[in-house]
């Protein structure tokens, strides 16, 4: 830096001239200052934005309905049975495969194998529950796969930005849809060989509600934003 007084160039950290005494901060053009950049080396979790914060939020809200639905109706009228935990549990796992990794609090790898791990501590709980652990493979792998490419489709809109406000939703409730009927019709061919669908077509219905609604609001927002 020189002087603007006497064009005398001024030491860094100096704050007069040595030459003729005139103070550094009466430079009529300091250089600028660099404002410094946050530090993101090391920070393993990260902040959702509103928008994902919106879908998870109206995507957890739309699943607490058919989760206590169907706890009240396995308690009043089949006397607690615990058939509602085979949909309380296929919905905790819709909710990390479509609405976790659209929070992208995580790295993509690491979301990715939680929710995978999620889908498989699922799958171990309903064969444990029907007791037809000999029968893993006919149930696993069809399902297994399934989420794979639920996985696969979500996490790549996610990361294109496309998986959010209501659409989202409604593509979370169609995958619970498709994931719900996938179970019943696995469990029934490794049961019985022959696939009878029921207590997942009437889960369906709740879905396909959802979507319906979900898409009619984002109707109606779209056409009022015009």
């Amino acid at each position: 830096m020189n002087c603007t007084n006497c064009g005398n160039p001024i030491p860094a950290g100096n704050t007069f001239c040595g030459n003729c005494g005139t103070p550094v901060g009466n430079n009529p053009n300091p250089a600028p200052v660099q404002p410094a950049q946050p530090n993101h080396r090391g920070s393993f979790f990260r902040t959702p934005g509103k928008g994902s914060k919106s879908f998870a939020a109206i995507a957890t809200a739309l699943m607490v309905f058919p989760a206590s639905i169907c706890g009240v109706i396995d308690l009043l009228f089949h006397r607690n049975d615990g058939w509602c935990l085979y949909v309380i549990g296929a919905l905790i796992v819709a909710w990390m495969v479509a609405v976790y990794p659209a929070l992208n609090i995580t790295p993509a790898p690491i979301t990715a194998l939680i929710s995978f791990f999620s889908v498989v501590a699922y799958l171990v709980f309903v064969l444990g529950k029907v007791g037809i652990a000999e029968k893993l493979y006919k149930i696993l792998l069809p399902l297994l796969i399934l989420m794979a490419i639920f996985i696969a489709i979500d996490s790549s809109l996610a990361g294109a930005g496309k998986l959010k406000g209501l659409h989202g939703v409604s593509l979370l409730s169609l995958e619970g849809v498709i994931y719900m009927i996938a179970i019943e019709a696995t469990l029934d061919n490794a049961n019985r060989g022959a696939i009878d669908l029921r207590w997942s077509l009437i889960m369906a219905c709740f879905f396909v509600s959802a979507i319906a609604i979900a898409e009619a609001v984002s109707y109606v927002i779209r056409i009022n934003k015009k």
